[in-house]
């Protein structure tokens, strides 16, 4: 569909403009801001290709690799002479997110897969990306941290919802742009009333004392 292509490129641009806005303060270069740009853009979605044994989608249109670059490079400028607030970074982060889930969810459908196959390729398709830029970044994966509010959690209600709506009403533009919106409006609002999913405790780590704490050795 003329829309879903649309909204790849969207997504992709999102990411892009994440990518570089994640390496504020890293001290990199044009280039290494394209390469975070690119991983961040593109490497969820070059992840579900080649999991599904399909053409990786940059490659076979090499215009998405022109989005990333202008986007990169706008973004470059933009941040050099102009403030660039963290919300800018947040909304850009949830609506990368957000459409490249669905624009994965979809295309995973589309091959014929099953339902649960279609979420998991598309949570792996909004979250891949940005693993690959915090480790790039030195940093440990924002997906796993407890403080990172509903991220695969919120690709994943997206893609259910996806899924849902194409079995209610089959192909149509319309689940689109309701999942992604589901997504976009999960995340921001869990980023505003820090919704989390339980955090891993075993035993031990309740009861474990501190060294600190432990009385001197006679």
């Amino acid at each position: 569909m003329p829309f879903l292509y649309f909204l790849e490129h969207l997504s992709v641009a999102f990411g892009a403009i994440a990518g570089v806005l994640a390496g504020r303060g890293k001290r990199v270069d044009l280039f290494g801001i394209l390469v975070l740009g690119m991983v961040t853009a593109t490497g969820g979605g070059t992840l579900r290709d080649l999991i599904l044994d399909v053409p990786v989608f940059w490659l076979k249109d090499p215009n998405f690799v022109y989005t990333v670059v202008v986007a990169s490079c706008l973004m470059f400028v933009t941040a050099r002479y102009r403030k660039t607030p963290l919300k800018l970074l947040i909304f850009a982060d949830a609506a990368g997110l957000a459409f490249v889930a669905i624009v994965g969810t979809s295309k995973t459908l589309s091959l014929g897969h099953a339902g649960i196959i279609c979420i998991v390729m598309g949570v792996t398709s909004g979250v891949a990306g940005g693993i690959i830029r915090d480790v790039l970044c030195s940093e440990f994966p924002s997906i796993f941290r407890i403080d990172f509010y509903w991220y695969a959690t919120a690709a994943f209600c997206g893609a259910c919802c996806y899924l849902a709506l194409h079995l209610v009403q089959g192909p149509n533009p319309i689940n689109l742009i309701v999942s992604s919106a589901l997504i976009l409006i999960l995340r921001l609002a869990a980023l505003r009333y820090r919704w989390r999913l339980p955090e891993f405790r075993t035993h031990e780590d309740t009861h474990t004392i501190s060294v600190d704490k432990l009385p001197p050795v006679a």
